[in-house]
Parts: C-alpha cells; structure tokens; sequence
C-alpha cells in the first residue's frame, strides 16, 4: 500500500504504556498485518470523522475514562451534538455544504 502523502507538516504521536501491552499491541497488529502507524492514523482519523461504530465504542469508553466525571455533561454535550445533527438534517446540510459555505465567505471576504 502505498504511503499517504500529506497536505500539511506531519506531527508524531506519543503515549506512554505499559511494556507488556506495547508488546502485545505489536504482535496483534503484526498478526493482521497492520503497522502501529496505521493502526493509531485509522484510530484518529475514525474519531476526527466521528465513524458511527468508532463512536459508539468511544461514548461507553469515555464515560469510564474523562476526566470530567459529571454524567449530567456528558449527556448535556451529547445532547447538544444531536439537535445540530438534527438541525443540519433538517435543513440538508452536510459536510460538502459547509466547505462550499466557508468558501463562498472566504471568496467574499478574505480580509476574515
């Protein structure tokens, strides 16, 4: 497969964990062949396009994990996220329609 060239300067990632996960990780990655670069690349890019089954598991996870601990905001944002779903359905906005709204603004005014 060939590498995916980016549009931007690339960043690294670090995480601490402990040896013996780091090294179970490896084998299971290397078992479906699969590198750790790709694996956590995949792992973001699922949460940054908010992917329905990533996110799924992630709203059990961060319940378990956040460090805001009130369930009453985590249920409040949830809550939030689903009335601009809604809302943006409800008018037939979708991704492709915002980028075109940005650039139409941007063309307009490029002082902003």
């Amino acid at each position: 497969m060939p590498k995916k060239q980016w549009d931007e300067p690339a960043e690294k990632i670090y995480a601490n964990l402990p040896q013996s996960h780091k090294v179970d990780l490896k084998i299971k990655l290397h078992h479906h062949g699969v590198t750790q670069a790709a694996f956590l690349r995949g792992a973001v890019k699922a949460f940054l396009q908010e992917d329905e089954r990533f996110m799924q598991w992630f709203g059990a996870w961060k319940l378990q994990n956040s460090t805001i601990k009130s369930t009453q905001r985590h249920q409040k944002s949830d809550k939030l996220k689903q009335a601009g779903e809604e809302l943006a359905s409800k008018f037939g906005i979708n991704d492709g329609e915002l980028e075109d709204i940005f650039d139409v603004i941007a063309k307009e005014h490029p002082e902003l």
